[in-house]
């Protein structure tokens, strides 16, 4: 057996306590540890898919916005994370290392070279990833789509609107470092309430959150020009079988509030250079409007209008205060929900082929307002009621005119998928539109003739302040070259019905029926004992619902009160003077007292049930009422409420 000698045992010796003399001397770097590799390679992975993330933007045709997300945000997010790591394990390798030595030059100069070269060669990486995604959360994709069950609405109205062009960010955000912050510690908020699903249905208007129109607005339209005035034409067509045709033109004195060329007039008065008009709003989308002040910028004079009743030098109500500017009357300019109404005589205008399919204004109209839960059901069945009516109604033309019945259907559906989202409860009416006043209060917020002055002055609400109607055309005025015209309503429209507002008829749904029952539906019911808010019990009809009509009572051309029906049924019975005269004053009193009492002794549910008796005009069948009343009474605390 060959063993090793003396001499040969100490060189060994002496060689190994070279080498572990040279290893104390020489400790291995600092940013040789486990956490200083992990943070490494989640930089090294994170460098690499940004530097793919941006190839594939060049190549690719059109962006992603769920891609865009990882590439400007969450890709830079984990390499400033790596970035982060790397130090601290070099800080926990130090820490540890100088429990055993006191001299480490060498390694901390290692550690500043690794420190140095990493930062030059990530910074540029870093800051081009943070522009770009400081970009990216500015753009139009990233509101309209990323968080796109809510705010779809918005992104696909935003598509096919007149400023399509403009970004989100221009009007909601701004430039500059405070609109970006509150903008993105807003955005915080409005993440987690997508994450967690707390948002509202619909969302709320933003009026009181957009900048001031002088920002926005006011640097495409300039005030200083706005003058002159408009034609125009407006083609409708009644929900009749032969969908009959209306045109409308007129002279809209849009003016302007230009001194150059003449006083401010016309609708933009109301941005005039010289005036200033103010207004207190009582509700969240500025529709009920009690106080109205204009200044008079040259000298100061001061109008105040009120239709509170309270006197003018009282303090204004309380409620949202603002100024006159461009987005008070044009409020949905980039998200504007269309009506049925006027979605569907769009369609029908630009195919003339749909102009002659019976009944195709009124069946895409009754199909589109239907109420659906999903967009999905909404889109399936807005086709299959059209399909089911000229199916079954309408065999003959199923069979002859199937292809113009399926552009129908096709034309009803695009209007649904532009205008129409059950799950966020949004369509035409969830947000007013203050352009007009046909479907919306609009103009008449103010100018309703209720609003006056110190002086008892009114807002005007005359017609030709702001446009003048224009004959069609038509033969009767072939020989006129210029005339005005009052606009006449197809209906003949008396009493109170002629100073009613638009919007209380005019819906954009369904065109009510030209008739008593086709507007005053709640009413006409309760006097047939039929009204659906009444189950129990079982109400009687009225006794004269055959014998006497609504005109019978109502005389349009008087005014509507007790007094003037009472001498409408003397007319009848003044054979019988002593047992009918005063007999409605009776039954005003009878009532007054009933729904007194009924409302100190039922409960919520009561209180509904006499609210709906009280829209529906207890005094149109008072037997009916008395019987409901005593049955909310006849046990106090108790109601039969539905």
């Amino acid at each position: 057996m060959k063993t090793r000698s003396p001499d040969n045992a100490t060189a060994a010796s002496a060689v190994q306590s070279a080498e572990a003399a040279r290893g104390k001397a020489r400790p291995a770097a600092l940013w040789n540890n486990l956490i200083t590799m992990l943070g490494a390679m989640i930089v090294a992975v994170s460098v690499c898919l940004i530097l793919t993330f941006v190839l594939f933007s060049f190549i690719s045709p059109s962006g992603n916005p769920y891609l865009d997300i990882v590439g400007y945000m969450v890709l830079p997010a984990l390499l400033v994370i790596g970035l982060i790591i790397c130090p601290v394990g070099i800080l926990v390798a130090h820490l540890r290392r100088r429990m055993g030595m006191r001299r480490l030059v060498l390694s901390v100069r290692s550690t500043a070279i690794f420190m140095g070269v990493s930062f030059f060669l990530i910074l540029p990486i870093v800051g081009v990833s943070s522009y770009q995604g400081y970009h990216y959360t500015e753009s139009t994709q990233f509101c309209a789509n990323v968080c796109h069950a809510v705010m779809e609405p918005q992104g696909t109205t935003y598509e096919m609107s007149p400023h399509a062009r403009v970004s989100c960010a221009e009007c909601h955000i701004g430039t500059g470092a405070s609109p970006f912050v509150k903008s993105k510690l807003s955005g915080l908020r409005q993440v987690y309430a997508a994450l967690a699903e707390t948002y509202s249905r619909p969302i709320a208007p933003a009026i009181n959150e957009l900048r001031p129109a002088r920002e926005t607005c006011e640097q495409c339209h300039w005030p200083q020009r706005f003058f002159g005035d408009q034609l125009v034409t407006i083609q409708q067509f009644g929900s009749d079988e032969a969908n009959t045709s209306i045109r409308l033109r007129m002279h809209l004195k849009t003016g302007g509030s230009d001194r150059s060329t003449g006083p401010p007039s016309g609708i933009h008065w109301h941005m005039s250079l010289g005036f200033k008009v103010e207004y207190v709003a009582v509700d969240e989308h500025l529709q009920d409007i009690p106080w109205v002040r204009i200044i008079d910028d040259t000298t100061g004079e001061e109008r105040i209008y009120r239709s509170d009743g309270k006197p003018h030098d009282s303090p204004p109500p309380d409620g949202t205060r603002r100024t006159v500017d461009c987005m008070d009357c044009h409020n949905r300019p980039a998200h504007k929900f269309r009506s049925p109404d006027r979605t569907v005589d769009a369609a029908l205008s630009v195919d003339s082929r749909l102009q002659s399919l019976p009944f195709a204004k009124r069946e895409a109209v009754r199909a589109l307002v239907r109420p659906y839960t999903s967009k999905a059901d909404g889109l399936a069945g807005v086709a299959e009621d059209i399909r089911q009516f000229y199916s079954v109604q309408q065999p003959e033309n199923w069979s002859t005119r199937r292809a113009d019945i399926e552009r129908l259907e096709a034309a009803a559906v695009g209007i649904y998928r532009a205008n129409f989202f059950p799950e966020m409860n949004v369509n035409w009416r969830t947000y007013p539109d203050n352009i007009g006043h046909k479907f919306f209060p609009g103009c008449f917020r103010c100018h309703d003739d209720k609003h006056v002055d110190a002086a008892g002055n009114a807002i005007s609400q005359e017609c030709a302040a702001c446009h003048e109607f224009l004959p069609t055309g038509g033969e009767d005025d072939s020989h006129s070259l210029v005339r005005a015209s009052e606009f006449v309503h197809p209906y003949s429209l008396e009493g109170p019905h002629a100073t009613m507002r638009c919007d209380r008829c005019h819906t954009g749904g369904i065109a009510p029926q030209a008739s008593c029952e086709g507007c005053h539906e709640q009413q006409h019911e309760f006097r047939a004992g039929m009204l659906a808010a009444f189950d129990s019990p079982e109400l009687p009809p009225d006794p004269m619902l055959e014998v006497v009509d609504c005109e019978g009572c109502h005389d349009l051309s008087q005014p509507t009160n007790i007094d003037t029906i009472d001498l409408a049924c003397m007319d009848c019975h003044e054979d019988e003077e002593d047992r009918f005269e005063g007999m409605l004053a009776s039954w005003r009193r009878e009532v007054d007292q009933m729904f007194h009492d009924a409302e100190v002794h039922t409960d919520d549910a009561g209180r509904r049930l006499l609210k709906t008796l009280r829209d529906a005009g207890p005094m149109h069948n008072i037997e009916a009422t008395r019987i409901l009343v005593r049955s909310l009474t006849s046990e106090p605390g108790s109601s039969t409420a539905p």
